[in-house]
């Protein structure tokens, strides 16, 4: 059996390889809150929504397919945690059993088989029961044919005869073997047989019998090799079919962890009164976004309140320049891009009233970095070395956010390293959104109709709104005069 939660046509992998630059993406885009609020101290969900955040998709009808399972779990709170808590369950009672399928004493292996599948099948039966409850709320192709599944898979018959046949090997009345004789004499083809309790006691009766003296070792270890050659097929496959359902719940397990995490982040952001939304995806090849009151899920998790959030209706555009007052809510702004895209592409909900926006098919982060004492090199050359690295990476179709890059020199050289690059990227159809204070750079496209300029907003009372506007022109503006400001302000100095 299997889940098909995550994908239509294949299992969800939890460590598969994650996107390169996974570490940069989670720090500078502060994405470690927003996947703690999501596992709630629980690993197993840390890891599915880890492993699903940073393997983003890369197919429309992948994304689609999550997002109208993620409606139903939405629909459906209370049965998706119920059937989680059972796949908790079940590992928790595997774990306690003291149980174990790899030991070499086939005895052993043969009777926590049999122990284990006691406990799966009745694992199994309260997944039966939860999926008779809850099958007919839902609606998604993902739940409806995995609850089914298990509807149709283990109806009463199954569950019956199953119990049969394990109360008939753990039954404690000896074990029934044949064999034949070969050459010599010599027993072979040993085989376990089911007994026939009737059948089973006349022939034990009336049957020839022997007795191993208490102090026979030998014929002890002998009699021990007959029956575990008898038992030797019906152990394999005994085992084999314990760890069928152990990885079936395992997979379980994972697949719907990241939908529980996904219902314990919507919990918490709609509990501080931020709006979520399911995005609306286009392909690569559009260049239009839109967004009502996209904000930064890690900021309003942070400081578990409401935050500002910012509108946008941009078409047709390649590069978004922000500039403005420092502190405005320049990179907060760009963080909330890098996390609704990678939200958006793998299937989750994004931190907004609506998104809209292209499928990318990288997502890559270039942020400053603080002055490091280890460093063999410069700033700047360390600026350089990420950007050359993360170039090795990025094709056709992908978006990259630049965070005050190539800042650490002059104004002249920055700006002029800055367009470059920028102008390198664009025409290698990449998608950027740049933070800026180099005046010179972000002017040098003005004249790009496909350069979408935006403004952190200031009144004029130099009071900021944290909010960011659309603009035709970059703002003249730099943190050194904000600085100035200030310190000349607070010593009275005018």
């Amino acid at each position: 059996m299997k889940a098909n939660l995550m994908f239509r046509d294949k299992n969800f992998d939890l460590k598969a390889e994650p996107c390169f630059g996974y570490e940069a993406l989670a720090t500078d885009l502060e994405l470690n809150r927003i996947l703690a609020n999501m596992a709630q101290n629980d690993k197993v969900i840390a890891d599915a929504c880890t492993a699903a955040l940073f393997t983003p998709l890369a197919s429309i009808a992948e994304i689609r397919y999550r997002q109208e399972n993620l409606l139903d779990a939405f629909q459906n709170q209370d049965a998706v945690r119920r059937f989680y808590e059972i796949t908790v369950e079940t590992e928790k009672k595997r774990k306690s059993s003291w149980h174990w399928l790899s030991s070499t004493y086939l005895p052993s292996v043969f009777s926590s088989a049999v122990e284990l599948l006691k406990i799966y099948t009745e694992m199994l039966m309260k997944l039966r029961l939860a999926a008779d409850e809850h099958l007919s709320a839902f609606r998604s192709e993902g739940f409806t044919n995995l609850l089914a599944m298990i509807q149709l898979e283990l109806a009463d018959d199954y569950f019956a005869e199953v119990r049969a046949h394990l109360n008939d090997l753990k039954d404690g009345k000896g074990t029934l073997i044949s064999s034949t004789p070969g050459n010599n004499l010599q027993g072979v083809n040993y085989i376990l047989r089911r007994k026939n309790p009737k059948n089973f006691l006349r022939r034990w009766r009336f049957s020839p019998s022997f007795t191993i003296a208490p102090r026979d070792d030998a014929g002890a270890r002998d009699l021990g090799n007959r029956c575990d050659r008898a038992i030797n097929e019906t152990a394999n496959t005994l085992a084999q079919a314990a760890e069928h359902l152990e990885s079936f719940f395992a997979m379980l397990r994972g697949e719907l962890a990241f939908y529980v995490g996904c219902l314990n982040l919507s919990e918490s952001l709609q509990a501080l009164g931020m709006p979520i939304c399911i995005p609306k995806i286009l392909p690569f090849e559009r260049q239009d976004r839109t967004w009502i009151r996209l904000y930064d899920a890690s900021l309003a998790l942070l400081k578990n309140t409401t935050v500002v959030g910012n509108n946008l209706e941009a078409a047709d555009k390649h590069l978004y320049i922000i500039t403005g007052a420092n502190q405005g809510g320049k990179s907060t702004f760009l963080r909330s891009i890098g996390q609704a895209q990678l939200m958006a592409q793998c299937g989750m909900f994004v931190g907004a009233e609506s998104f809209t926006a292209p499928i990318r098919r990288g997502i890559f982060s270039h942020f400053k970095r603080e002055e490091d004492p280890s460093m063999k090199s410069g700033k700047l050359d360390e600026e350089l070395s990420r950007m050359d690295e993360i170039a090795g990476h990025l094709q056709n179709g992908s978006m990259i956010m630049l965070n005050e890059s190539f800042a650490a020199t002059n104004e002249r050289e920055g700006s002029e390293i800055c367009r470059q690059v920028t102008q390198a990227l664009i025409e290698n159809g990449i998608e950027i959104f740049s933070v800026t204070h180099l005046y010179t750079y972000a002017a040098a496209f003005l004249d790009d109709s496909k350069t979408q300029y935006l403004w952190a907003q200031r009144l004029q009372s130099n009071e900021r709104t944290f909010r960011i506007i659309p603009a035709v022109k970059p703002l003249q503006t730099a943190f050194g005069l904000d600085l100035y400001n200030r310190i000349f302000e607070q010593t009275g100095v005018k």
